[in-house]
């Protein structure tokens, strides 16, 4: 009885407001199922890391970070954001979130981070961006109704992440991210790594672009988010690059698509140039397969370099909205470029970028994930002294056997820096058009004159 008259009364009251959320049930009468989905709501101490034996385990380590960032989504009390202005809007220190690696003072947070190189993993702290991005942006949508469940959030894409310098296990990091844009449903967050004694507003070590999009829970399409108002000057310079950015996007979008509806002759010399080059690098492909003993020395078939991996993709890897969680599949694509970079390089790589990813199809519970990398260029060093580049092509496909089905989920393009190579990298040739293609893509650090390609 007490179960049931709790539960109208929280449905009451939201339905009593025009254009409310859809009611929040109470703890008392949650479902356990829906509960299950949310961390437990209690402070984080990593001090168990260190008096705790099962906290030392690596599946422990892994999750102290997420489980912080998880419970600012969930912690209605003091870290709670603020409500919305009375307009309708929020600024963007409402929703604004910073995370500090305290990587010279906690060994066990160290040990989470260190690679089998004794540097930084930039795969696990990739995966902490896309979270600390989520939280902001579920902080940004909150409505600061106990009562309302917040929309579904998803990753929709990332903007090209930049390593502007080598981090270090010797050094304390702050990650910063805030919102810097809104659409009518999207939201554009900025995330940012600098070293603690030397916080780099506009220069920092690390930096990426999330965009977000809200989704009614109930499936029936896109929820509204509050508009963002800039306070600062910074904010407001912010705000006006990312506009014209998504303006660009908006209008190159509406062109593609008049292009395939056959209205437009939109990037058709484009086309036809890419078709061009790719007929060249086709052409002298067949030198090295017809006459081998004829080919020029110092190169290797694209083909070669690939390597494969494939995993199902378990429950512990769920998102708010049931599928993959978008930085665990980054986190799992970078493995897998950097192995392939190393096996060719002979030493180890250094992640310098990630050019812009959107997710196309979210990956189910449930599926076979199987990721598949090609090295797409490899740009020997252009003179003593500075590194030597291989750009790497990462495929996800989402494999279901029991129905013969194959999709492709999302393509990613990493550029990894080898300060030392033990020999001179060699120069890669594609044997298909597919792989031509790819190579036509690969954007090169270095100027043409100065890169040794086919």
């Amino acid at each position: 009885e007490d179960q049931k008259r709790c539960c109208g009364s929280s449905a009451g009251s939201a339905a009593s407001r025009p254009g409310a959320r859809p009611a929040r049930r109470r703890e008392c009468c949650r479902p356990k199922r829906i509960r299950s989905t949310w961390p437990a709501r209690r402070s984080i101490d990593r001090s168990d890391l260190h008096t705790n034996p099962r906290a030392r385990s690596p599946t422990a380590r892994a999750q102290v970070m997420t489980q912080e960032l998880w419970a600012l989504r969930v912690d209605e009390g003091h870290k709670a954001p603020p409500p919305p202005n009375t307009d309708g809007t929020r600024f963007p220190s409402h929703a604004r979130v910073a995370l500090r690696y305290d990587l010279t003072r906690d060994p066990g947070l160290r040990a989470r981070y260190e690679s089998a190189f004794g540097t930084v993993r930039m795969g696990v702290l990739l995966e902490d961006m896309d979270a600390i991005a989520g939280s902001v942006a579920w902080r940004h949508v909150d409505d600061a109704d106990p009562t309302t469940d917040p929309p579904i959030l998803v990753t929709a894409s990332v903007e090209e992440i930049a390593v502007r310098e080598s981090l270090s296990l010797q050094k304390d990091y702050a990650l910063t991210s805030q919102v810097v844009y809104t659409g009518s449903s999207s939201l554009v967050i900025a995330v940012e790594l600098s070293p603690v004694d030397d916080i780099r507003a506009n220069d920092p070590v690390l930096s990426g672009v999330f965009t977000y999009v809200a989704r009614k829970r109930d499936g029936s399409g896109a929820e509204r988010v509050y508009p963002l108002v800039p306070e600062t000057p910074d904010e407001r310079r912010r705000y006006d690059d990312v506009k014209k950015k998504q303006d660009a996007l908006k209008e190159l979008r509406a062109k593609k698509q008049q292009h395939k509806a056959g209205t437009s002759s939109f990037s058709a010399e484009a086309a036809s140039e890419d078709a061009e080059r790719i007929d060249a690098l086709i052409k002298a492909s067949r030198v090295a397969r017809d006459f081998p003993g004829q080919a020029d020395v110092g190169q290797v078939e694209m083909g070669r370099t690939a390597l494969r991996n494939a995993f199902m993709v378990h429950p512990q890897e769920r998102n708010t909205a049931g599928n993959m969680f978008g930085g665990s599949l980054i986190r799992r694509a970078l493995e897998l470029a950097f192995a392939t970079a190393f096996q060719f390089g002979g030493d180890e790589p250094r992640m310098v970028a990630l050019d812009r990813v959107d997710f196309h199809r979210p990956v189910t519970i449930g599926s076979l994930l199987a990721l598949g990398s090609i090295i797409t260029l490899a740009e020997p060093s252009a003179e003593p002294g500075l590194p030597a580049y291989v750009h790497v092509h990462v495929s996800a496909r989402t494999w279901r056997p029991q129905t013969r089905e194959s999709n492709l989920n999302n393509s990613f393009s990493f550029v990894f820096a080898i300060d030392n190579p033990p020999r001179p990298l060699k120069s890669v040739f594609p044997t298909l058009r597919t792989e031509a293609a790819l190579h036509v893509k690969a954007k090169p650090r270095y100027p043409p004159s100065k890169t040794t390609t086919t």
